[in-house]
């Protein structure tokens, strides 16, 4: 929950080209971008960060259920759909944000980096009477994705303390294995 709520005001992973010249802000429940100071976002985006907020918040809310009440029947199917969110939100992160750059890079011919401090030239083909235009960009991953990536080992790990929860501890298997072998005579 402290993920999904942090998510909407700072950004997974953020791109600055030039002195705010150019902006994109990344991040499962809010991703814009920003050209010369004005942000705007892409409806189809804007409807995939809604999916996404929707699903952060039932994982959370699973999962609080989940944390108050490890031991029900119900428990292992809450498990089951809760702990996957956060993990899948980080992997398809990355992953969306390699093919984009990898498209970017194809489909335009601009080399953007994915960390780090990088050099991006403009192809002279896009630019009037062939004039080059190169500007510095700078691209990272905020504190946010590493929230996201410390709250998906926590969600494993509650899967697999779970599985340790579930199972009876073999000392008390051999208890009760011992105690029924005992017949009382009369």
């Amino acid at each position: 929950m402290t993920l999904l709520l942090v998510s909407f005001y700072f950004p997974w992973w953020q791109l600055v080209i030039g002195d705010n010249l150019f902006k994109v802000n990344v991040s499962p429940v809010n991703t814009n971008v920003g050209v010369l100071g004005s942000q705007f976002t892409v409806p189809l985006i804007w409807a995939m960060n809604i999916a996404s907020i929707l699903t952060f918040l039932a994982s959370g809310i699973i999962m609080l259920i989940y944390a108050v009440k490890p031991t029900r029947p119900y428990s292992q199917d809450l498990l089951s759909f809760g702990y996957r969110k956060p993990l899948y939100a980080v992997i398809f992160c990355v992953v969306g944000l390699l093919i984009a750059v990898y498209v970017v890079q194809a489909a335009v011919g601009i080399s953007v980096p994915l960390v780090g401090a990088g050099t991006i030239v403009l192809p002279s083909s896009l630019m009037p009477m062939g004039i080059g235009v190169s500007v510095i960009g700078l691209a990272g991953f905020q504190w946010p994705f590493w929230l996201a990536f410390v709250a998906a080992g926590l969600c494993i790990a509650a899967r697999v303390y779970h599985r340790k929860l579930s199972s009876p501890p073999k000392q008390m298997l051999q208890a009760t294995a011992s105690t029924s072998q005992i017949t009382p005579t009369i």
